[in-house]
């Protein structure tokens, strides 16, 4: 695909509203609907592996592959929902009839997931993730048209960078609820499994809420309508896979997924084990949270100056840096776990807003105007799922390795202190790894602001907006 670059509109630097028209609200109801997406996304990577391990006594493999068995089967049919939403014709648009259906399914199946029924084992593996499966492809009929919209609402290479900080803030609220709140929901009542169930039924309608909220809210946002693409799905994948821009950076927000569920899923059991202490879990999250959510206009501003390329290595560099602070937490306690926890919350706020806010530039770039945002919103949903839930396969394979035991509900195990070394490594130094990886494939990202940046130029500074 030859790509060419998105026009920006008249107007110059000037504020946002003067240069397209597009109401304040519409940028904080779309991000709202990020509420739902990080809850779905947090909860699973933070509860779901230690839920099965040490409340229904599934053993660390059998649960890593229950964790990310559903999200390669959605990595197969999001795409699908990508283009069937290509080409829906309705009177409120293209996307949003998918995102209303999801809206009404997947709360639902989410508190169905933590429902505890009497089972352990093999038998709990099975029910949890047939349930999961369910609900993460009610997830994608909300989050692949979600996606597509801020490449195809505004033509403004900067405004698309206003949608992700919105969304970005937005997550780091999802982030809150999911991964400070959900435990302290969770350990309320004494039952364990009446604590799940509790947290289950919290999180469903706050996920609700959410998607309702974005669903409502952006009815005002514009409706494109373009011509239909006539081939069929593996066509249009050929075609997305070849789009320059995109082909580099899918594998680079790959990584930088994998490398935040590796981490994100490792805090309890490091919390738990390492820690000694559960309850540091909404503490340690608190202190990511916070910064995430206060970083997401730095990282706008940052973008400005070294473009989102130069913006988005930095970030990942920041994250790395935390990452490898809190190996350290056996040395420097919990203070310097709060001092990394604040580098990584700084740092993942990077690597959610500018990614997704490079995907909205691929969107607007093609050799013709024929739709094909759903294509590339699926590909990209659907990869970022399951690269999270493979970071959270990748833990439990360290603790498999390292001997971690599985225990039911009310049991106490000593871990050995191999085991305690495979929590501290696997959620720390093999983030950590992950995302200084995703510089690679990002050297090769070349699209900005004025069209394609040529080979050995940096990037473009000094640009005003």
């Amino acid at each position: 695909m030859t790509a060419t670059a998105p026009g920006p509109v008249p107007g110059g630097a000037g504020p946002l509203s003067a240069r397209t028209g597009l109401p304040r609200a519409v940028h904080a109801w779309y991000g709202t609907g990020a509420v739902a997406i990080g809850v779905f996304n947090t909860v699973p990577g933070l509860l779901l592996l230690i839920y099965l391990t040490d409340t229904l006594a599934v053993g660390p493999a059998v649960a890593g592959a229950v964790i990310l068995l559903p999200k390669l089967v959605d990595l197969l049919v999001s795409p699908s929902i990508g283009v069937w939403s290509d080409r829906t014709r309705s009177r409120w648009g293209p996307r949003r009839p998918w995102m209303l259906s999801g809206a009404l399914t997947m709360p639902v199946l989410f508190a169905a997931m933590f429902a505890g029924p009497p089972l352990e084992g093999d038998a709990a593996a099975l029910y949890v993730g047939a349930v999961f499966l369910a609900a993460a492809l009610a997830s994608s009929m909300f989050s692949v048209p979600y996606t597509a919209m801020p490449g195809e609402i505004t033509t403004d290479y900067h405004e698309r960078s206003t949608f992700n900080t919105w969304r970005t803030a937005f997550v780091g609220l999802a982030l809150m609820l999911g991964g400070a709140l959900a435990p302290v929901l969770q350990g309320v009542p004494s039952d364990e499994i009446t604590g799940y169930r509790a947290m289950g039924l919290a999180m469903g309608a706050v996920v609700l809420l959410s998607m309702l909220g974005a669903f409502a809210g952006t009815r005002r946002a514009p409706s494109p309508s373009h011509p239909h693409r006539g081939e069929g799905l593996f066509a249009q994948l050929r075609v997305a896979l070849g789009h320059r821009h995109f082909r580099v950076l899918f594998p680079a927000n790959l990584l930088m997924a994998t490398a935040s569920g590796t981490m994100v899923a490792g805090v309890p059991y490091v919390t738990a084990n390492v820690m000694g202490e559960p309850a540091y879990t909404s503490i340690l999250m608190v202190c990511v949270l916070v910064p995430l959510m206060a970083a997401a206009p730095v990282w706008r501003r940052v973008s400005l100056r070294l473009d989102k390329r130069g913006a988005a290595a930095l970030s990942a560099l920041v994250f790395v840096l935390g990452g490898l602070g809190l190996m350290c937490l056996p040395w420097w306690g919990v203070p310097g776990a709060v001092v990394s926890s604040v580098l990584i919350g700084v740092g993942l706020s990077g690597t959610m807003l500018l990614p997704g806010s490079m995907l909205a530039d691929c969107m607007a770039t093609g050799a013709d105007d024929r739709r094909q945002g759903g294509v590339l919103s699926g590909l990209w949903t659907s990869g970022e799922a399951m690269a999270q839930s493979a970071g959270t396969g990748l833990l439990s394979l360290c603790l498999a390795v390292s001997g971690y035991v599985e225990s039911g509900a009310g049991e106490v195990v000593q871990q050995s202190g191999t085991a305690l070394r495979g929590i501290l490594l696997g959620s720390t130094l093999l983030p950590a790894a992950i995302m200084l990886a995703c510089l690679v494939p990002l050297a090769f990202y070349r699209l900005t602001e004025h069209g394609t940046r040529p080979r050995g130029r940096p990037a473009d500074s000094g640009v005003s907006g």
